[in-house]
């Protein structure tokens, strides 16, 4: 498994790729100083400017192994006012640079693509008025996650007055993709985004729902056929590929079922612009919780530019969740991301990044201990701290 980063060096070639804002007369420290006591901090589970400061405060003799830090440390309202000026493009592209430094993505593995709304980036208040009255939405990320090395490969912020369909596009164009699978929900469903993937030699599995009307209606009513011509016993059995994947946890019996029928059934028409695709998709989950006997069956659409293999295809689109279930969740839970309340221009963006920056490193911690734990020593060990931050 490929580990991020490699050195301090490689750290500091990265942090000094970010565009500093400010009057060099002006400054106490350098913007790598910065950085680095925040991200040295966020991995040892501080969330907020006060806490890292303390942080800093209680470890500057470690600190000054690495930088001169001539006037101490930076104060909390230094750290949350450089934090929300610096550029958040540059330092996304920046974390590209290094997530993807030093390894190739295997062969086939399976990005997912997804967006996460930072809830108490905006007051109530702010985000209920329009934004011509003061107003103004949650900070939205888009992100992409790669279960198969538990490595976030970047983050785009959406603009104001944008959505995840130009994000998306922005976040692929920094992504080395080639060979992968990219999985995105049903706002990603859109013919420039696929046409992106496999001009970037990549395939893609697309969620599918009534934003794309007319195809949507086409496949549904593509796999309603398909059954009846089943009841009749007048489909040929290789026209449809199938597939089912049983499970059971926390309380619940699952099971998944995957039709695959080929793109070439549908109408011409309505394939024109889908660069590359090949299958679509029907997913049948049954759901049967045991405490109290309730039954659930919902049923979801995907296409594809991969070839109608219905196994495959049922694990690919299993694995998208893994982005809620390993990124969000120890992004919420174990950092306070949705909590936190760093509402200052760009602060909560860049805040974003240093914490998946933290996850990152953290998660290539070989120790089969939880992240939490890795997390406190991070904060009491400081030969646990360089092992985990590479230096």
């Amino acid at each position: 498994m490929a580990v991020p980063a490699g050195s301090l060096k490689e750290l500091i070639q990265v942090f000094e790729m970010v565009p500093d804002f400010r009057i060099e007369r002006h400054k106490k420290y350098t913007l790598p100083e910065i950085l680095f006591l925040v991200l040295s901090a966020t991995i040892g589970g501080m969330r907020s400017w006060d806490e890292i400061a303390d942080f800093g405060e209680d470890n500057l003799n470690w600190l000054r192994k690495y930088f001169p830090y001539t006037y101490g440390v930076p104060s909390h309202d230094t750290l949350n006012r450089v934090l929300s000026l610096i550029n958040y493009r540059a330092f996304e592209e920046g974390f590209i640079t290094w997530a993807s430094e030093g390894f190739v993505l295997p062969n086939g593995a399976v990005i997912n693509i997804d967006g996460k709304k930072l809830r108490s980036s905006a007051s109530k208040s702010e985000q209920q008025l329009p934004h011509s009255q003061g107003g103004k939405g949650a900070v939205h990320l888009v992100q992409a996650w790669c279960g198969d090395i538990q490595l976030c490969l970047g983050q785009s912020r959406v603009d104001n007055k944008s959505n995840e369909i130009v994000a998306i596009p922005e976040l692929l164009n920094w992504l080395d993709v080639e060979g992968c699978v990219i999985t995105i929900d049903a706002i990603g469903c859109q013919k420039e985004i696929a046409q992106q993937i496999v001009d970037k030699k990549a395939d893609y599995v697309l969620g599918l729902k009534a934003n794309q009307p007319k195809l949507h209606a086409e496949v549904i009513g593509m796999f309603e056929s398909a059954s009846v011509m089943d009841a009749v016993e007048q489909e040929p059995r290789d026209m449809k590929a199938e597939s089912e994947q049983p499970a059971q946890g926390h309380g619940r019996i699952e099971k998944r079922v995957c039709r695959v029928l080929p793109a070439a059934f549908m109408e011409e028409d309505l394939l024109h612009g889908w660069k590359g695709l090949s299958s679509v998709i029907e997913i049948t989950a049954y759901r049967h919780i045991q405490a109290t006997g309730h039954f659930s069956l919902d049923k979801r659409y995907y296409i594809s530019s991969l070839a109608p293999d219905a196994a495959r295809l049922n694990e690919i689109i299993r694995l998208h969740w893994s982005i809620e279930n390993q990124l969000h969740w120890a992004l919420d839970v174990q950092f306070g991301e949705d909590q936190s309340r760093k509402q200052s221009q760009n602060a909560a963006a860049n805040f974003g990044l240093m914490l998946r920056w933290a996850l990152n490193l953290l998660k290539h911690k070989p120790d089969k201990i939880s992240l939490k734990r890795k997390m406190n020593k991070c904060l009491w060990n400081e030969a646990y701290r360089e092992l985990t931050l590479g230096i």
